[in-house]
């Protein structure tokens, strides 16, 4: 029996609702239909061991009672976010949770595979293991990037800064393979730590969906739910988190340009959380277009799917795209994809045949193709090409990798 284990640094478990790596992690586990294998997760907030399709949806059930006090004030209080989030507890986080998974690592709890889901935790877990390593990077670069921006004090980030990079290039020797959900994943990750990885050590493994459960979904009253009039109007829709990168900004001013200039009746439906979500609406309001915006925070991945079918385009002008999901579920429903000609979104979208490119800098540009494209054209070719991305076929190109290392191929 060949043992795997799954570790993710930033903590939480695998379920149907998380995104990023906990949510490939449960696809993974979910559709893996190879005998011959056992899972365990290891994470800084659970550790689970024989991880199954079944199991998946109960793990919440190992979860102390601690953590889940801490993840509803996380969800819940802007104090509780303030003070676990300042220079003042961070340091402590880190040193804990690397404390955490050196511990882990030095028990003698051996496995075939270990693949850790981010850029950090495998020589942390696995420094004296004998397991074959993977180490996956789903974010746009080395997770030093991203924890980058969590600090003020200039010196205090560059110190984290330098310990955890130190960290990944460690990891990046120690690798037997490192995968990548794009090309453009792959670009950013080498760009940002300033290498270049063997190739004989990179693999692409393109993220997946379940097509054929996005084909069955329906609902034709989605809009009505949300209490969305969409008679004679042009229905945008946006499914985006509220941080910067995500450019939803642009999207106001295009709305605005659009009203303004070519006097269009728009609706641009925002469906997405984050820490600009106030910021975004004192700029609506700004700039008198609140009539024609709809913010409908966090919604389920199912009513997600019956407005990608109920609107009439979907947009996104995010910048350094890796391979998002939502892209790949807007093909499968049939929707006109109108995105950023930006990472990524280049291995899905082919201007004009499947959806359309668009300059993010160029808001005039932007409307122009709003009111100029031709949505059924793109339907069919659009459909066809989500096709290609199923999350069998992602975990086809799991188990195929693992069969490699495993037998010296």
């Amino acid at each position: 029996m060949n043992k795997i284990l799954f570790s993710i640094y930033t903590g939480e478990y695998p379920n149907q609702f998380a995104g990023g790596p906990n949510n490939i992690i449960y696809k993974t586990i979910k559709f893996f239909n190879k005998s011959g294998y056992k899972f365990d997760f290891l994470s800084s907030d659970l550790f689970a061991k024989n991880v199954t399709a079944d199991s998946l949806d109960k793990l919440d059930e190992n979860l102390s009672k601690k953590k889940k006090t801490a993840f509803f004030l996380a969800n819940n209080s802007q104090l509780y976010r303030k003070f676990f989030g300042s220079d003042f507890y961070l340091p402590y986080h880190f040193y804990k949770k690397n404390k955490y998974f050196k511990l882990f690592g030095n028990k003698k709890t051996e496995y075939n595979i270990i693949h850790c889901q981010d850029s950090v935790t495998l020589s942390l877990i696995s420094n004296n293991s004998s397991a074959k390593k993977i180490m996956t990077i789903h974010s746009k670069g080395p997770l030093s990037d991203e924890l980058r921006n969590t600090f003020q004090n200039i010196k205090l980030k560059q110190r984290i800064d330098k310990k955890l990079k130190k960290i990944e290039h460690k990891n990046i020797n120690m690798a037997d393979l490192i995968t990548f959900p794009s090309m453009a994943a792959k670009n950013y990750f080498e760009e940002s730590l300033n290498i270049s990885i063997p190739k004989e050590k990179i693999k692409i493994i393109y993220n997946g969906i379940e097509f054929d459960k996005i084909q069955n979904i329906t609902g034709n009253d989605i809009l009505e739910r949300y209490l969305i009039d969409s008679k004679g109007v042009f229905t945008l829709l946006n499914i985006a988190a509220h941080g910067k990168e995500k450019n939803i900004d642009i999207l106001l001013r295009t709305v605005k340009f659009l009203k303004d200039k070519y006097k269009k009746n728009v609706l641009l439906i925002n469906v997405g959380v984050g820490n600009d979500t106030k910021e975004l609406q004192e700029l609506t309001k700004k700039l008198n277009i609140s009539d024609s915006v709809k913010f409908l925070g966090k919604l389920p991945n199912e009513d997600v799917i019956k407005l990608l079918k109920a609107t009439d385009m979907f947009i996104m002008t995010s910048e350094k795209v890796i391979f998002d999901l939502v892209v790949l579920e807007a093909l499968a429903c049939g929707a006109c994809c109108v995105v950023s000609d930006e990472g990524g979104n280049k291995e899905i979208i082919k201007d004009g045949e499947n959806g359309y490119l668009i300059d993010i800098n160029d808001i005039e540009g932007i409307a122009k193709k709003i009111i100029s494209i031709d949505r059924n054209r793109v339907k069919g070719k659009a459909i066809e090409t989500a096709r290609q991305f199923s999350v069998q076929k992602m975990v086809d190109g799991y188990f195929e990798m693992y069969e490699s290392l495993l037998n010296g191929v």
